[in-house]
Parts: structure tokens; sequence; C-alpha cells
């Protein structure tokens, strides 16, 4: 059975916002779990949450194993809306009579896509200083198509992790 890329964009809308439920909670009230841990393996705790969240959707779907046109686009959508957030929130933050509004969309993404939001926290504690230069340097655009790209890409390939089926009622649903 082919999905249809709404199926899959939903299936993986649904899993990364159980992820940042859990996760926005817990790093928003332990500001002390936060500071005592370097934050790169933090960031990479919480972005590897994707591949059970895909394997999890993909078993309680059933999905089978999508063709490589339907792979490209369950992982492009999502990477498509997460860039369309990231990069229209920072050009209203770089013009000055909106730079509120954009840093008020950025700032949302911590309750709309908090393993994103720590990364992005985390390529900026690395840069050293926030002057003209360095906020406008490839690294940082470099790092938010990281941080739109690779939810989406691991969530897809924890949802082709093989699945043991239950009984072969359910292999003949498929």
């Amino acid at each position: 059975m082919t999905l249809s890329p709404a199926s899959r964009f939903g299936g993986f809308a649904s899993g990364h916002f159980v992820i940042t439920a859990l996760c926005a909670p817990l790093l928003f009230f332990s500001p002390l779990l936060v500071e005592s841990l370097p934050i790169l393996p933090l960031v990479l705790l919480l972005m590897a949450l994707y591949l059970p969240a895909g394997w999890i959707v993909a078993a309680l779907r059933y999905w089978g194993r999508p063709t490589l046109k339907e792979g490209m686009k369950a992982v492009l959508y999502p990477a498509l809306f997460a860039w369309g957030w990231a990069f229209g929130s920072w050009i209203l933050f770089c013009i000055p009579s909106l730079s509120s509004l954009g840093m008020w969309l950025l700032l949302s993404t911590y309750f709309l896509a908090c393993p994103s939001f720590m990364f992005m926290l985390a390529v900026l504690a690395q840069l050293i200083d926030v002057t003209v230069w360095s906020a406008y340097s490839l690294t940082w655009y470099l790092f938010m198509i990281l941080a739109g790209l690779l939810p989406p890409l691991l969530f897809f390939l924890g949802s082709i992790l093989p699945k043991k089926r239950l009984t072969t009622a359910q292999n003949m649903i498929e």
C-alpha cells in the first residue's frame, strides 16, 4: 500500500510533537539539568529520540517500506516547513521594524520544536560573539539547514527499521 505524503507528514508531526511535549517541560523546569550537562550530548540525545519515534509511529500505522520518491518526500516536506519557519523568522528578525515579531517566532520554536531549538542554541554557544559578521556567517545558515533536516531524516530512518509482526493477520493488512 502506498502512503500519501500527507499521511507520512502527519505521522512525522505526531511523533515530533510528542518528542517536543516530552522535552520542553523537562528542559524548562529543570535548568539545573541543563546547566550541569554539556549541551552537545544533550542535543544529540534529543535528536536521537526521533529514531524510536519514527519506529513507533511506523509500527502503529503499519507503514511499509517506501519507494525512493516517497522517502524523499517524507524527509523533504517537513524539512521545507521547518526551513520556511526558521528562515522566515530570521528574515523578520533582521528587519528592524519587525525584529520583535521575528524574535518571538524564533523563540516559539522552543515549544514547537524543542530539539531543533536546543540544536541552534548549541550552535549559538559556539559562536563566540554575535556580531554582524558572525550572525550572518555561513556556519549559522548551515546549522539552520541541519536543524530543519535532521528531525525528519532521523524520523524517516527510524520508520524504516525492521519491525517484527505479532500475527499473520497484521501482515495480511499490509
